[in-house]
């Protein structure tokens, strides 16, 4: 498989797995109910989550950050390139969000 072609669907895959952990309720309930016991919903009086796991948990950028680290870590060559490769993919997330949701 081309280099090229694995980055595009690293990012694709970074982009629907963020959405699912910080956005969908999944299978079951099962993220939303992650999120809830992580304190995504418990506000302070400035309307954002009280911890900073519960801020980081309902943030698809953030979750992408650390899906991409994950997938460009198993998934390309051991090499000086991961981090490039983080990068792009954890890009390419964010650009893909922010194409897709004009109100976040």
């Amino acid at each position: 498989m081309p280099e090229w072609f694995k980055l595009i669907l690293a990012i694709l895959i970074c982009y629907r797995l963020a959405r699912l952990i910080a956005v969908d309720e999944g299978p079951l309930g099962i993220f939303l109910n992650i999120r809830k016991s992580l304190g995504a919903y418990d506000y302070k009086a400035d309307g954002q989550a009280k911890t900073n796991i519960g801020r980081g948990i309902s943030c698809p950028h953030c979750v992408g950050v650390w899906l991409a680290f994950l997938i460009a870590f198993f998934w390309f060559d051991f090499t000086w390139l991961i981090f490039p490769y983080w990068l792009a993919i954890t890009g390419g997330q964010s650009f893909l969000w922010s194409l897709t949701n004009d109100n976040e």
